[in-house]
């Protein structure tokens, strides 16, 4: 996402642009990569991206400046500030919609693989729902115990 904002930056901007950024990552790659040449990357979405950004850096006739900032600080400044609205715009973006209760549950799950208790405290689930997500998961079938209600075993 920070390297394809500063492709978009460069496409945008063709006279001297200052970039601020929150990420380490992207400005010290962008300094390595204003002096690389392009080689095979095995990730086809950012060999795409990582070339699109070289080839705006290898055309841009005017000064430019990346500025690295901490993000997630509390000091006083319009850079923090700014950083703040525009995470709060990305993320919002990047993220999507969020899914409802159920699924949630079940991608938490097949991260976590918490037990059906954790699961319906956390997402307000019926039992029978939390015993579905415990049943349905490949890793937990070994674990997974189903108990019959209103029987005495």
């Amino acid at each position: 996402v920070k390297l394809r904002a500063m492709a978009l930056a460069f496409s945008l901007f063709t006279g001297p642009v200052n970039i601020v950024t929150d990420s380490a990552y992207a400005p010290n790659l962008v300094f390595c990569l204003d002096k690389a040449i392009a080689s095979h990357v095995s990730n086809q979405v950012l060999s795409e991206v990582l070339l699109n950004l070289w080839n705006f850096i290898q055309s841009h006739m005017e000064p430019y400046f990346i500025l690295h900032l901490r993000s997630h600080t509390n000091l006083p400044g319009f850079f923090v500030e700014g950083n703040a609205v525009a995470d709060g715009l990305v993320s919002a973006v990047a993220l999507g919609p969020i899914p409802n209760l159920k699924e949630q549950a079940v991608l938490s799950h097949q991260f976590f693989h918490q037990g059906h208790k954790a699961l319906r405290q956390q997402f307000q689930l019926s039992h029978a729902e939390a015993r579905s997500i415990l049943a349905s998961c490949p890793d937990c079938q070994g674990n997974y115990v189903p108990s019959f209600y209103g029987t005495n075993p």
